[in-house]
């Protein structure tokens, strides 16, 4: 047995993006390079994995059942490497993150920045979505999400970060051009500003209960970006719910007011989620270990 490692996964990534061109910048080689490590692996095996055109690249039905073996012994290796690296106790490696957007805008100098100065070792790829995402199908080693409600799921762990308050908040000037409001019918004549698609329970980051009633805002501006929302109630377009800890600061500066003191509005909770604490990789780890350190601020 002559198996080449890179022609395997020259291959693979040929596969997967269909095109030699794609594959060779991915691979950070020249297009000629993957050119060749493939005509070598089909001459090595004796038979055309790839059908090629001058506009398209497609598997052959040889092709398709070699994949996946490929891929089989490439996750294996992948095991075996992060294997090694807990043992090693040396974090090293990539991991992919999948964070609510502005999670890294907000973190970046209190977690990523200092975890990759400290494992320089360590790459990071995030991405960012306030969809939830497949952690096993998706291969991502890490997730962060954010719910009105406490979240389970028996295949995965799940790990509360801390509990964010959230606030009914105007800016100054608005509540001096609109006023407080005394009754449940005054509040419902203000405009509201807030978010759409924010986890998997919409509905709750619109609603509260003051007077004894449940209200539920209707936002004449809606957008999936909580950094828009107080932006928007800044410049006075209306009322917002934000959690505390991203208005303090202008509160604390007079630039937003709590409109209403006595409104029930429930908490969030921030979530880390990976698929099992057994055989962690110490890069997980230890970006686990500093999530969790950063959380302390918050209790």
């Amino acid at each position: 047995m002559n198996n080449d490692l890179n022609q395997i996964r020259i291959f693979q990534q040929v596969a997967e993006l269909a095109s030699f061109t794609k594959a060779a910048e991915v691979l950070g080689i020249e297009k000629s390079t993957v050119s060749t490590k493939i005509n070598h692996l089909e001459s090595r095996l004796g038979i055309r994995l790839l059908q090629r055109t001058t506009r398209s690249v497609s598997l052959t039905e040889a092709g398709q059942q070699y994949l996946a073996y490929c891929q089989q012994a490439l996750d294996a290796l992948k095991e075996g490497d992060d294997y090694i690296s807990e043992l090693s106790n040396v974090p090293t490696g990539r991991l992919r993150i999948s964070t609510p957007h502005h999670l890294v805008e907000f973190t970046m100098d209190s977690v990523f920045s200092p975890f990759l100065k400290r494992y320089p070792e360590v790459q990071l790829e995030i991405f960012e979505s306030n969809q939830k995402v497949d952690l096993i199908n998706e291969k991502f080693d890490l997730a962060i999400r954010s719910d009105f409600e406490t979240i389970n799921d028996s295949s995965l762990i799940y790990r509360k970060l801390f509990s964010r308050e959230w606030v009914l908040v105007a800016s100054k000037a608005f509540i001096a051009e609109h006023g407080r409001p005394k009754d449940i019918s005054a509040l419902k004549r203000l405009p509201s500003i807030g978010t759409t698609a924010l986890g998997a329970n919409q509905s709750n980051s619109d609603e509260f209960h003051w007077q004894g009633q449940k209200i539920k805002l209707r936002h004449r501006f809606a957008v999936n970006n909580i950094i828009a929302v107080k932006k928007a109630m800044l410049n006075h377009l209306g009322m917002a719910l934000i959690p505390y800890t991203m208005i303090k600061q202008d509160l604390a500066l007079g630039h937003a007011e709590i409109l209403l003191d006595d409104a029930k509005i429930a908490n969030t909770s921030l979530y880390m989620i990976y698929p099992s604490r057994t055989g962690q990789p110490a890069k997980l780890k230890a970006l686990v270990n500093t999530f969790t350190e950063w959380a302390q601020e918050f209790k």
